[in-house]
């Protein structure tokens, strides 16, 4: 099982070639996303939404609608968010900062034993023990 993070969703939704080439490898495996991924996507939207038109947001909304249905999706539970925040808290008293969203994917992707992790930014995921197999756009 292979998880990837938000970034891998947009660069392949605005046809960033590099991605595709990464996840070309994994296609006979299950590449999942974390339920938090379709936050991030949707505040983005709603983002969209508010600042272009409802036209293009009814666009992008189905081309994005389409693009996560071709993942599995790993649903949050009380111990990925457990642990998440733990992690989130420590680090915080250690004077390191990330994102919320990033602890919860780093920790589905730890506690769900995936084999690999895609993401374009690889410090946000380094105090996880995973590989990680990142891209340049």
């Amino acid at each position: 099982m292979i998880i990837v993070d938000t970034t891998v969703i947009i660069d392949i939704w605005r046809g960033r070639a590099n991605v595709k080439s990464v996840l070309k490898p994994y296609a006979d495996q299950t590449i999942c996303i974390s339920a938090i991924t379709i936050a991030e996507i949707y505040d983005g939207l709603g983002y969209t939404k508010e600042k272009k038109s409802e036209n293009i947001y009814l666009q992008i909304r189905e081309q994005i609608e389409k693009l996560l249905s071709e993942f599995h999706i790993i649903p949050l539970n009380s111990q990925i968010l457990q642990e998440s925040g733990s992690l989130k808290g420590s680090l915080r008293a250690k004077g390191i900062t990330l994102d919320l969203a990033d602890c919860i994917i780093g920790t589905t992707a730890k506690l769900m034993n995936t084999e690999k992790l895609i993401t374009r930014n690889i410090r946000h995921f380094q105090d996880f023990g995973l590989t990680i197999e990142s891209y340049e756009i």
